[in-house]
Order: C-alpha cells, then structure tokens, then sequence
C-alpha cells in the first residue's frame, strides 16, 4: 500500500515538471553554394557536384533543430569578454544534445551525422555586444569527422537592434519576428580536401509542441484508483 502511495506522487510530482528541450520546424531557401578545392580559390556555383552534397541554389529544404537549455557553459573557450553586453558559448562535449537536421527537396540529401558518431555541439548567445556592433545573436552549431570527411551544420539568428534578448541565457523560445535575419548553412570537407558549403535563408521557423503531459489531477486520479484496488484484494483476502 505504501509503495503505491509513493508511486503516486511521484507521478504526480513527474507531471509537473517542465522540458527543457525545445524543438524546431523550419524551412529555409538555398542561396549559395561554394566549392573549394584544397583551401584555395573559392568558386560560387549554381549547383554542386560534390558527393552527398549534390544540391542546387533555390532548391526547399525542410529541417528540424532542438537544444537543451541547461546545456552548461564551456569548461575549455569562452569568447573574449566584450566592451559593451555579453557573448557566451555552451557545450556539453559529453552528451550530444543539439541535433540538427535539413532535408533537400530534389536532392534528398539528410543533413543529420549518422548515428553513433561523436558530434561536437555548441550554442552562443550574443547580448548587446560589440561583437555584433550591439546586437543580439544566437548560434548552434554541430561539427563531426566521419570516414575522413568533415561536416559541419550551423544555424544563425541575429538582430542588429539588440532588443531580441535580455541575457546571454540560452533562450527557451525562439522567433523570426526578433531576428533581422537568419540563416542555415551546410558544409562538407572530403578526405581528398575537396569543400562545399551551401548556404540557405529561413522563410519559416516554427516552435515544436512538446509531446503532451497529462496533468498532475491525472496522475493523482491515477493514483487513487490503484488505491482503491489495493484496498479492496486486502478487505477480499
């Protein structure tokens, strides 16, 4: 009886928590693309013909992003301090929590790092500072080595008014209405340092609801009715 009491409260008490992950639809635009061969002598085109990057300006893309905001500051490299507001970096290099993810329309091609490989993740948050001549930004960046090549994705928000944030905090709500701009961009280095980066504008950013929590009234009724049917093989036995 007592373990079923417990039982519900802690239900009760698990329906109240919040998420602290929150999550992303969005739709971007290729824009640009530029090929680069040996780190030399960049070149705009209006298609690739890289491998797993075979895209073409104006091509849709569909995309989903997420990140933690209790994601810690970063033990090793904080950006350098700032005359005027603030410009912090996080990281947890022991859990990937950031993903990102952008399918192209025509091409087809997952953006995504495949599974089980190591992911280095970070988010800044830009307040007011000289950086970004007192603007605000945020950032959120995924780089990975996979059989030799180099991936990188970033998503960049910024607002050169400044009134976007308040703080450097990592925001729990984001909007294209706070932002003068934003973009997504997608690169790959291949093990023969043959680099492609392909650059895309938001048209939408959309907030993911959260999968449903029932409330705690529901756990508690929960609760109750395994009371009740404890209560009731007792009197029985």
């Amino acid at each position: 009886m007592k373990k079923l009491v417990g039982l519900a409260c802690g239900l009760a008490l698990l329906g109240s928590a919040e998420a602290k992950v929150v999550s992303y639809d969005f739709t971007i635009t290729v824009d640009h693309i530029v090929e680069m061969d040996n780190n030399v002598n960049p070149v705009y085109v209006q298609s690739s013909t890289r491998p797993g990057a075979l895209v073409s300006v104006g091509e849709k893309v569909h995309g989903t992003f997420s990140f933690d905001t209790d994601t810690p500051k970063s033990p090793f490299y904080q950006p350098p301090a700032q005359a005027q507001g603030s410009w912090v970096l996080y990281s947890d290099p022991a859990h990937y929590k950031n993903p990102i993810d952008a399918v192209f329309q025509n091409s087809g091609l997952h953006t995504s790092v495949p599974d089980g490989v190591k992911v280095n993740s970070t988010v800044q948050v830009i307040d007011s500072a000289t950086v970004l001549n007192n603007g605000d930004g945020f950032w959120l960046s995924n780089s990975a080595s996979y059989k030799g090549e180099i991936f990188t994705n970033l998503i960049l928000l910024g607002d050169s008014t400044g009134t976007a944030f308040n703080s450097a905090a990592i925001p729990g709500q984001l909007s294209l209405n706070q932002f003068n701009y934003g973009s997504y961009s997608f690169s790959r280095m291949s093990v023969d340092n043959k680099w492609v980066e392909v650059d895309c504008d938001f048209t939408t950013l959309t907030l993911t609801p959260p999968p449903a929590v029932p409330e705690p009234s529901t756990y508690l009724m929960l609760g109750a009715g395994l009371m009740l049917l404890a209560w009731r093989r007792k009197t029985r036995a």
